[in-house]
């Protein structure tokens, strides 16, 4: 493997290992379920996922991106120190975003609990942070290893976020009423 590899692994490594250590601290300070339900939550985690295997696959395997319909014209090194760029903002973005919201944390709507509204730190420049952190994460891959098979789960995944993000604006008007409008126009949806 080369340095570059390394580099990659070891952020997705923190990426998620800091989601799942984010989740535990919250679940076990307000001892109770944090993850909502919904169709479009469990396609966000089935597609994540598959980019997940599919970059770690490429790690380990190189020959598999060819399988996944490799895009050669678009292997410029500028694109992929660009993707190298990418997920290391991501990163930076995520774990940003999941310290500030402490408790307020969920994966999903959960309808029966009211959190509070974070509207500092990195929330007091982007509405929906984690979000684009996985939109820049995704995005950093897929230059870093172009192919169909990657760009397909890479505009699925960000619809998907959208539809997500769409539904959460809807919840938090309903539940935070005016401070969340408030917030909404100081604060835009992505920048």
């Amino acid at each position: 493997m080369t340095f570059w590899n390394y580099y990659l692994l070891s952020i997705i490594i923190v990426y998620l290992s800091a989601f799942f250590i984010r989740n535990l601290k919250t679940y076990f300070s307000i001892k109770t379920s944090i993850r909502g339900r919904s169709a479009k939550l469990t396609l966000s985690l089935v597609l994540s996922t598959l980019v997940y295997l599919i970059t770690i696959l490429h790690l380990f395997l190189p020959n598999t991106l060819n399988i996944a319909g490799k895009i050669s014209f678009l292997e410029i090194p500028m694109l992929q120190y660009t993707g190298y760029g990418l997920v290391l903002v991501a990163l930076l973005i995520g774990l940003a975003a999941l310290y500030e919201m402490r408790n307020s944390w969920r994966v999903g709507i959960k309808y029966d609990q009211k959190t509070d509204l974070v509207t500092t730190g990195i929330y007091s420049i982007s509405r929906n942070p984690y979000f684009l952190s996985y939109d820049f994460l995704f995005t950093g891959i897929f230059f870093i290893y172009p192919s169909t098979v990657l760009l397909t789960l890479l505009f699925g995944l960000m619809i998907t976020f959208h539809l997500m993000i769409m539904e959460e604006e809807k919840y938090l008007e309903h539940i935070q009423k005016k401070f969340y409008l408030k917030y909404k126009e100081k604060v835009g949806r992505y920048l």
